[in-house]
Parts: structure tokens; sequence; C-alpha cells
């Protein structure tokens, strides 16, 4: 059989499984990432279907109990759990590899029927469309029992990407007005800047460089539409017929305005509220706008793709499991919305995706007129 390679991501996503199944609790967090003290979910079981209708159920308890489809197939004691869960925890704090196996980790998972590292149950994937990393049955304080699917994260190396750019599917179109001609396009796109990666001399989209340009030569940029086929469909579903002029007005802030620094979600609310983007033309704009960017990053973390048409449904309906640098595990869960959606605006940040990969920051001209798509990126903050 072939030898389980997973990134260091999908090794925190095993990590997870073997955590939850030890501790039997999954702690709330704080938007600091520190467990809130009584504020958990007793973790009954977890839930896994590597392969259709084949449903696999490991019951937490100092013996971890393994059914197939209801029917006992394996028993395991919880210290196994613990043995290697400490040691993957110990390979992903000392491995410099991006990709690893482990031999011995392997043995185990393959002893216990798992050979994926994500494999949530079609109890949650058929009703929500099957993205969720973890599926796992829980029981509250008031002492009622969900079946929830989290999506994993980890901070090992990287925040994670809420929002990753695809193309046009994540570009927006802008027409660029003021004094613009094809001498001026030519100078714009031909702005880069020199980087060495892996001694390699490479040439980069020179994007605050580029933004600046059109500052100084008096250009602005006009919001005409998003370029995917689902895009605007799937926004307005999220957030009404203003949905995509307030996506735009993010990116108008985070490149035109920010030149592509730092830009946090409090800017684009400031930023839309200041300039009301979309017209409202009444007072508290900043907390309709909040609310707006809200609902939209929720949208997107349980479900809501741009490249495909959605249905309006969520997919992850449990929340958000992220290990810490310290190898806790904490949850934020979706299914406290207010505070989730606080916890995501707090904690997320606009990005610059590849610009010659994703077809964007580039004018280009059309029956007389000039043009250029921003590209759309978004990724947690998640420094602790």
């Amino acid at each position: 059989m072939e030898s389980l390679s997973f990134n260091k991501g999908e090794w925190a996503e095993v990590y997870i499984f073997f955590k939850v199944m030890a501790d039997r609790k999954l702690y709330t967090a704080d938007a600091d990432f520190h467990p809130i003290k009584g504020v958990y979910l007793d973790v009954i079981a977890v839930i896994r279907e590597e392969v259709k209708d084949r449903i696999y159920c490991y019951k937490t308890g100092d013996r971890v109990t393994i059914l197939l489809n209801d029917k006992r197939v394996g028993e395991v004691p919880v210290r196994k759990f613990i043995k290697y869960k400490n040691l993957l925890w110990k390979l992903l704090e000392e491995n410099t590899e991006t990709t690893f196996t482990s031999q011995e980790i392997e043995d185990f998972l393959h002893s216990i029927f798992i050979y994926k590292p994500k494999s949530p149950a079609n109890i949650i994937s058929d009703f929500c469309g099957g993205t969720v990393d973890i599926t796992i049955e829980t029981k509250d304080r008031s002492g009622i029992d969900r079946i929830l699917g989290f999506s994993c994260k980890s901070d090992l190396s990287a925040s994670a990407t809420l929002l990753n750019a695809s193309g046009d599917n994540t570009n927006f179109i802008y027409e660029v007005t003021g004094p613009m001609d094809d001498e001026r396009m030519e100078h714009f796109n031909n702005l880069f800047k020199e980087t060495v990666r892996k001694g390699k001399v490479c040439y980069d989209v020179a994007t605050s460089e580029r933004m600046h340009y059109l500052h100084t030569i008096g250009c602005d940029l006009e919001f005409l539409r998003p370029a995917g086929k689902h895009t605007r469909e799937n926004l307005i579903k999220c957030g009404g017929l203003e949905m995509p002029v307030i996506v735009a007005g993010m990116l108008k802030k985070f490149y035109f305005e920010n030149f592509s620094g730092k830009t946090s979600m409090e800017d684009c609310i400031e930023y839309l509220a200041d300039n009301d983007v979309v017209g409202y033309g009444f007072e508290d704009l900043s907390q309709t706008y909040r609310g707006k960017i809200a609902h939209f990053l929720l949208c997107t973390f349980t479900g809501m793709r741009l490249g495909t048409s959605w249905n309006g449904r969520q997919e992850v309906n449990g929340g958000y499991i992220v290990v810490k640098n310290d190898g806790d595990v904490v949850a934020f869960h979706s299914t406290i919305a207010d505070e989730f959606k606080d916890f995501l605006v707090a904690k997320m940040q606009m990005e610059g995706p590849s610009h010659s990969r994703h077809k964007d920051m580039v004018i280009y001209k059309e029956d007389g007129k000039y043009f250029l798509k921003l590209g759309l990126q978004l990724r947690f903050k998640l420094s602790r």
C-alpha cells in the first residue's frame, strides 16, 4: 500500500483527530485564542467516511470503540491516541519539510481504518455539500447532542486563507478613469520589482508602484462588475444587490488606497462607511457595512465559493478548529453566529494573490476604454 505522505496542514488534521479523541473535549476560544474556562463541547464520537456508505464511528472513552455502519469492528485503548498525538506533535514541531511521512503513525492509522487526513461523513456532506474536514458528534452544556462539521486549520507555518484567489472567479473589473492612454497603459504594465527566490532572479508585478503611478497621473478606478460567471449571483445571494459593490469597495481600499499594504476588515469598514459606496444615505453606516462584511465572511467560511453556483446553504455548520503553536486545540463555533462573525471580522485581512497567475493587475483596452482587474484573497491573521 502506498505510504501516507501528507503536508503539514494535512498532518495537523490528523493531529486534531488524535487530540479530540484523547481529550474528549473541544474548548471554545476567545478572540485571543485562549480557551474559555468551562465553555466546551463534550466529544462523543468522530465520524468518518473515506468510502461512500462505509461510515466509521470512533466512540470516545478509556477504550475507543470503532463502529462500521453501527457494527463494532475494533477497540483501541485511548492511551494509544495520546501516544501518537504526542509523537505527531513532535514531528510537526521538528520537521522542516513541507511534506513528510511517519511509518509508525501510518501503521497506527491503518490499524484503525484511516487512509486519508480528512473524511467528513455524508450525514454532514449530503446536507451541506461536503467540504468539512472533520465531523464530530458533540454534547453541549445543555445536554443537546449535535453532529457538527468543522473546518480544520493550523498556524504551524503560515496563516490559513479564508478565500483563495481563483482567476476570474475572484477578479473584479474596474474602468480606469482619468488621463489614461496607450503609452501610460504600457508604462503601468511594465512596472516590475526584481526579487531573488531560491537563488533565481524573478520579476514580480510591482503592485504598490502600479497603484502609486495611477495616483500620480490622476487616474481613478470605477467598479463595473465581477469577472466570474457565478461571482455576482453568489454575492447577491449572500448579501443582496449591493454585495458586489461592497466587496469591490474593499478591494479598492486595499489596492488603490492602501497600495496593497496591510488592510484589515476594520480598515475596509471605515472606508466603506466614509464613502458610502452603496449609497445607503442613512446614519450608523459603520454598523451597516460591518454587518454586510461579517455576513459575507461567514458565508465564505461556511461554504460559499465564487467559482461555482451556490445554493445558499452552509457546508461547515460547526465552526473552525485551530491547532495552536503550543499544540493545544481550540474551536470557534459558527453556531454562536454573532460571536463567530465578530471573530471573522477581527481576524481577517486583505491579501494580494499572485497577479501573474490570476491575470489581474494589468490594464487592458476595449472599445477605446481602459480596464483593470483586481484579485480578491482573504487570509486569517492568527498571530498569538
